[in-house]
């Protein structure tokens, strides 16, 4: 006799390679949050070095305000704030912390909520991401390869550097994105069974908050 096919077994690979696509997402979101330290170290000694510091007389004296009003800060500062963020939307993503504006969802049961983050995210997520990371990572490669570096003298260079990162954050929401759609489609086509699995509890839920 031929032994009859778990279903399962159909389906439980598609969230192995949703368990894949994801880790990328949330391991560079929770890395990054660390650049929040910095971030507060820099933008605090700045504003008390342009308020404050760049005043006293010794300052003035020997040059040091040049210092205290280098670009390089503020420089430093949106680049950290842009590496947070970006690197922060693929994690918030898996994490389903993403805001939703629509004025239909919250009148859908579950599986109508299903349904409309599978289509939202075939036919409207996806095509985006796929064209602005395609877009973003023009914008890299022209940096990389004339060596684009900042404006100002004492500014940061290496632009490639942060434009690295406008490519990586939507490369890694693209990734994020796919894994969500990949539990979508095991939830709503997959064996009941199979439904804790696909975390997919938050979606149907309306009156779920990333925020409590």
């Amino acid at each position: 006799m031929t032994a009859r096919l778990n279903p399962q077994a159909l389906w439980r690979p598609l969230l192995r390679i949703a368990d894949a696509l994801e880790r990328p997402p949330v391991w560079a979101g929770q890395t990054v949050s660390w650049l929040f330290l910095p971030l507060i170290a820099i933008i605090l000694f700045d504003a008390l070095a342009r308020r404050y510091l760049r005043k006293f007389e010794f300052v003035r004296d020997s040059d040091l305000h040049f210092y205290l009003n280098s670009p390089a800060f503020q420089d430093a500062e949106w680049h950290l704030h842009a590496m947070i963020m970006l690197c922060a939307l693929g994690y918030a993503c898996a994490c389903n912390a993403h805001v939703r504006l629509d004025m239909f969802r919250g009148r859908l049961g579950g599986t109508g909520r299903l349904w409309v983050e599978l289509l939202g995210g075939l036919f409207l997520l996806m095509p985006f991401l796929v064209i602005f990371t395609a877009d973003c990572f023009d914008f890299f490669w022209i940096a990389w390869v004339h060596d684009e570096t900042a404006g100002e003298t004492n500014g940061i260079g290496e632009r490639w550097v942060i434009k690295f990162f406008m490519f990586l954050g939507p490369a890694l929401l693209l990734m994020a994105g796919m894994s969500v759609l990949i539990r979508l489609t095991v939830r709503l086509f997959g064996p009941p069974e199979l439904a804790p699995a696909t975390r997919t509890e938050a979606i149907v839920d309306g009156d779920f908050s990333a925020f409590n």
